[in-house]
């Protein structure tokens, strides 16, 4: 059928259309404001789509049977109200991603922090196990080349967001996904333009363990305070792991191995196995534990768990190191929030002690930057350098100013210098002049602040680092 897609260019939306697209469906669609790599992935795929709303995008290409919804769209959007106009039916990106799997084994993966390594991990892991998993990521995995495919097997990965589905559709998107298996990382405050305190914010996480069924699995992690309150409301069989002792699946022994960890992995007492990863944080050695003991319950052998685990390169944008110019690293990552943030700058800190770690980071939205604000204050804690770029407005980009980055910056401590820049030009010339062989420039932002990373690279390759 003729399906359109409002808001196509985010990453969840762009991946579900090109999954349409891939089974056969005729597929159009509207963003605005997009930007790669989502823009060129659709137009590449020969997707027909316009970079502005207008209600006569709805049936410009043809009448569509379907119309689907990004949950970044705003209220009043003129392609939904012409939608309803016209009787079409219209439902959220989240909904239709149900519809499709519903006859897969649905994997969940949900929580504040973590749900798209650890996703990516289980996918590549029963793709090494030869079991060929559909998958929907919210961002491309190295190994698996793509943020979302159909694949041929039994299982359909899901990464799992709390946000509201839609604009006329509150539910968490994961409910949507109706979770066979799901695991739960940690509960950590976000998203405060629709959760205006943590207990709202917890409340959806109690709704999916509320959900689970007597035959469905929970895997959990009790490190996190949150999340052990909540394993007494699910009916589902439940496992727990953990690095601080008494779970079900522990990591003991967690040391840095190169450029990236090791750990010893145990299961009900008995040691399981040493996992090898390349990725850097005590935090992803818990990811790496986490889909050890989803893919082993999903029948892969623990031998091949752990080699393909040894084998994954990471997620795009997270921790991904984008080059290495006269000793100065370079790293790009996809942090937004302060548990992120503070992850991220400790996993640089311990990989390349004795160097420095210089920063970069863009708020995003002014009611995150603005709730969050004691948080954010102390996530930076060892940082040599911390430069702040303007907020990223994304979704709140017609509401009024609430906050600025100078006044994060007033309130930042542990850091030794902290600056505020108002381009991508200024910040990579900033940091560029301070970095010394040997440290690491970390760059923190969603919509990749103008290129920075490439700009910073640049800068370091035309002025020799002291």
């Amino acid at each position: 059928m003729r399906i359109h897609f409002i808001g196509i260019c985010g990453y969840a939306v762009s991946g579900l259309a090109l999954i349409a697209r891939q089974l056969g469906h005729e597929v159009t669609g509207s963003d605005e404001d997009a930007y790669p790599p989502t823009t060129d992935l659709l137009t590449n795929a020969g997707i027909t789509w316009a970079d502005s709303h207008a209600a006569e995008n709805v049936t410009r290409w043809g009448r569509p049977e379907l119309v689907v919804q990004g949950n970044q769209v705003r209220a009043g959007n003129p392609e939904t109200e012409a939608a309803r106009a016209l009787g079409i039916r219209l439902i959220s990106e989240a909904e239709y991603w149900g519809e499709l799997t519903a006859d897969r084994f649905r994997v969940v993966i949900c929580g504040s922090a973590g749900k798209t390594t650890t996703s990516s991990l289980i996918a590549w892991i029963l793709r090494s196990a030869g079991r060929n998993p559909g998958f929907r990521l919210g961002m491309a995995a190295r190994d698996l080349g793509a943020a979302a495919a159909w694949g041929s097997g039994r299982e359909f990965v899901f990464e799992g967001d709390e946000y509201t589905s839609a604009v006329f559709d509150p539910r968490p998107k994961f409910l949507h996904f109706a979770p066979q298996l799901a695991v739960l990382t940690n509960i950590d405050w976000d998203h405060p333009d629709v959760f205006p305190d943590p207990a709202s914010y917890e409340a959806v996480f109690r709704q999916l363990v509320e959900y689970l069924g007597a035959e469905d699995r929970l895997i959990a992690c009790s490190d996190d305070p949150t999340v052990r309150r909540l394993l007494s409301r699910t009916r589902a069989q439940v496992e727990t792991y953990g690095l601080r002792g008494g779970a079900d699946w522990h990591g003991r022994d967690v040391t840095v191995d190169g450029e990236g960890m090791r750990f010893t992995a145990w299961h009900e007492g008995k040691v399981l196995a040493v996992v090898s990863t390349r990725l850097p944080g005590e935090h992803n050695a818990a990811n790496a534990l986490a889909a050890l003991a989803t893919t082993v319950r999903l029948g892969v052998p623990v031998s091949t768990a752990v080699d393909a685990i040894g084998r994954f390169h990471g997620v795009a944008r997270r921790f991904e190191v984008r080059g290495q110019v006269r000793g100065v690293t370079v790293i790009d990552d996809y942090a937004h929030n302060p548990a992120k943030v503070r992850a991220t700058l400790q996993a640089a800190q311990e990989r390349f002690r004795p160097g420095g770690v210089l920063a970069c980071f863009v708020p995003h939205t002014y009611s995150r930057t603005l709730s969050l604000m004691d948080a954010y204050a102390d996530a930076f804690q060892g940082c040599d350098l911390l430069v702040l770029g303007p907020i990223e407005a994304a979704r709140e980009r017609h509401l009024a100013h609430t906050v600025s980055s100078e006044d994060l910056a007033r309130r930042v401590t542990g850091v030794k210098e902290v600056v505020t820049v108002d381009s991508a030009r200024a910040a990579a010339y900033r940091l560029a002049s301070a970095a010394r062989p040997g440290d690491a420039i970390v760059l923190m932002s969603v919509r990749g602040f103008d290129d920075v990373v490439g700009k910073t690279l640049e800068v370091l390759e035309r002025s020799p680092v002291a």
